[in-house]
């Protein structure tokens, strides 16, 4: 019997039975192609969760028509002509004996026009703070055409066989936008007060109710609150929620934000854990349907707390089932220690910015295709020189392809410079995923070899048929006038070392290691000013991170100067340029170099023709994050 009873107890939302309560949430993957249909990666991704073990899977936001495209490789079901590839879907589902919604969502203003190839729309010629476009102003002939809309992709979702479908009325969406207040200043039928403001979203469910009749499951998503001014607040969402129960929905999908909100809207590891649940608890009290929360649940303790201290009906795990589609079938078999836990870094989020969705611990995540494990006819010795991400991935999947697999690793414990990421605030959940890997990897038949020093003589014992390198990097100083001569530090030095800093600290390199340096460094009571050259700190984590190092830098009175280049360095001082001219900064007891790493790639000069196969992985290769590592480690080690 599993220790988490509630959580892997059977519910219903209308007449959708669900085996248990864990939802996967409509998450995008950025993997339609230009017709918005769902293809074959789109399938292998939403059957590995299936197979895991969720609840039900939500498929991700779906256009009901291309003026509401929200991102151009958005799904579509604007048409006839899309039913038969979102069957395939559904019923690949099906066969696994999983369950699956389709949520529906028009993007309003919360878009481009460059996307969506025609003006884009809204309540009122407001534009969205984010995105800064003008929108036009709906006319009351075009809202119909729009509920009209959302009734037909409600209709062909029902044709497609899924098991309901979720209208989007969160985050900022143009459902959303007509609810509240912060976007709708219309002062007909549709705007004003609030009872008005609810008409387009009420006209829209009973439009969706009307065509896929009262047995058809139907939940509406929404925003409890949107964390802007002027925008709603959960007492607002608490009458809106009692008027979707009285117009049929069967279920609530309780979320926050807009994209003007948009650093908690995916909250990262600076946000609590369970961030929402109040917002569902607070809707849950004035419904009898059911609810769902959301909002950085990654664990089964804390979601199966959640279903027992009755805040929720359900919970979503959106990013933890990301970062393992297999967590329900681990905590239903107690195997909690195996499951990889998501780190929240919103490396998921940047990825779909620029491409199809990548997760930065789950390599497979959107390759499932690709990255399907094969024993190997043909094993081979394999030496994995580095114990950092790259090189324990690598070691990992190798031995599960049955290779004979030694890892080497110079100092006495696995992680490599990942460790020293985990050591700033709020960032111990690296730590967590460190030691779940490590915990894997001893339960495979590799060796592992602690405080060994690879180098040439180590070949003497014996060659390996592989060797794949993955020794990191070190740290960067560039060639700054004086910076040899004063003492300067580096970034790993500043975490590990922490008696070598003084109490006024000067941080060189403002990016997102830097920031979370200060950060570090101002925890522990240090007075730290950090120089950047860019305009900004941070510019290189997502924009979930730089908010929260922002925020927590100001409140510690962390001396931030951007546009700020250094050029000389002095004792207890630096000469910087910034668009004033040059000032000398001066009085710092230590000073922290934060300009980046180089590739440690000493020892692959030297291994040339004399190891058949030699593979260089992760920061070795080129200094970058642990999604490349983990990623790239994967793919050497199916390649062997």
């Amino acid at each position: 019997m599993t220790q988490f009873k509630a959580l892997f107890s059977p519910f219903r939302i209308g007449n959708l039975e669900i085996k248990n309560r864990i939802v996967m949430p409509p998450m995008a993957t950025h993997f339609a192609g230009p017709d918005g249909t769902p293809n074959e990666r789109h399938i292998a991704y939403y059957l590995e969760r299936v197979r895991g073990g969720v609840g039900y899977v939500t498929f991700e936001h779906t256009g009901v028509m291309k003026q509401g495209r929200a991102f151009p490789n958005m799904a579509l079901i604007d048409s006839d002509q899309n039913i038969p590839s979102f069957k395939r879907l559904v019923d690949a589902v099906h066969r696994e004996n999983g369950k699956i919604v389709i949520q529906i969502n028009h993007a309003g203003r919360q878009t481009s026009s460059s996307f969506t190839g025609s003006p884009i729309v809204a309540p009122s010629p407001i534009p969205c703070p984010v995105r800064n476009e003008m929108p036009q102003e709906l006319s009351p002939d075009e809202i119909q055409k729009i509920i009209e809309a959302f009734a037909l992709a409600a209709g062909r979702v029902q044709e497609s066989g899924a098991d309901g479908v979720e209208i989007h009325m969160a985050h900022g969406y143009l459902i959303n936008q007509f609810l509240s207040p912060f976007s709708n200043r219309r002062t007909d039928e549709y705007g004003g007060d609030a009872e008005r403001r609810m008409r387009m979203a009420l006209e829209v469910l009973r439009a969706v109710r009307n065509r896929v009749g009262p047995d058809f499951t139907v939940l509406c998503r929404m925003s409890a609150d949107e964390y802007v001014e002027d925008g709603l607040k959960l007492e607002d969402s608490k009458e809106i929620a009692k008027a979707l129960e009285r117009n049929g929905a069967d279920g609530l999908h309780v979320s926050a934000c807009v994209a003007a909100s948009g650093y908690l809207n995916h909250p990262p590891y600076y946000a609590p854990e369970g961030v929402f649940v109040h917002l569902a608890q607070g809707i849950k009290s004035v419904v009898g349907i059911p609810v769902i929360t959301v909002g950085r649940i990654r664990t089964p303790e804390l979601a199966n707390r959640i279903l027992e201290e009755n805040k929720a009906d359900f919970v979503s795990m959106g990013r933890a089932l990301i970062a393992d589609p297999n967590l329900p079938a681990k905590a239903f078999q107690g195997k909690i220690e195996e499951i990889t836990p998501c780190i929240s870094c919103n490396r998921c989020v940047l990825s779909i910015r620029k491409g199809p969705l990548q997760c930065a611990v789950n390599p497979e995540a959107g390759r499932e295709s690709l990255f399907k494990l094969k024993k190997t006819d043909r094993p081979k010795k394999v030496w994995v020189i580095g114990g950092g991400p790259a090189g324990m991935k690598a070691a990992e999947i190798a031995s599960r392809r049955g290779h004979r697999v030694t890892l080497y690793e110079k100092d006495e414990q696995l992680g490599g410079r990942f460790l020293l990421a985990a050591i700033p605030p709020k960032k111990q959940v690296l730590r967590d995923f460190i030691d779940q890997l490590t915990a894997q990897l001893k339960k495979l038949p590799l060796k592992i070899a602690l405080r060994k020093t690879f180098d040439l003589t180590s070949l003497k014992k014996g060659r390996p048929d592989v060797l794949i390198v993955a020794t990191g990097a070190k740290p960067y100083f560039p060639a700054i006038d004086g910076i040899g001569e004063v003492g300067a530090i580096s970034v790993e030095e500043a975490l590990s070392k922490p008696g070598l800093i003084g109490k006024k600290v000067l941080v060189v390199g403002g990016g997102g290691i830097g920031a979370e340096v200060a950060d570090h460094l101002s925890e522990n009571g240090k007075e730290v000013t950090v120089v950047e050259m860019r305009e900004g700190i941070a510019l290189d984590l997502v924009s979930h991170l730089q908010h929260f190092l922002n925020k927590r830098l100001r409140e510690k009175g962390v001396q931030i100067l951007t546009s700020t280049r250094a050029i000389r360095f002095e004792k207890e001082g630096l000469w910087v340029e910034d668009p004033q001219g040059k000032k000398r900064l001066s009085g710092f007891d230590s000073m922290v170099i934060a300009l980046g790493s180089t590739p440690n790639d000493e020892l692959v000069q030297s291994l040339k023709d004399k190891v058949p196969e030699v593979y260089v992985v992760g920061d070795a290769s080129k200094p970058r994050e642990v999604m490349e590592a983990l990623l790239e480690g994967e793919e050497v080690a199916f390649k062997i």
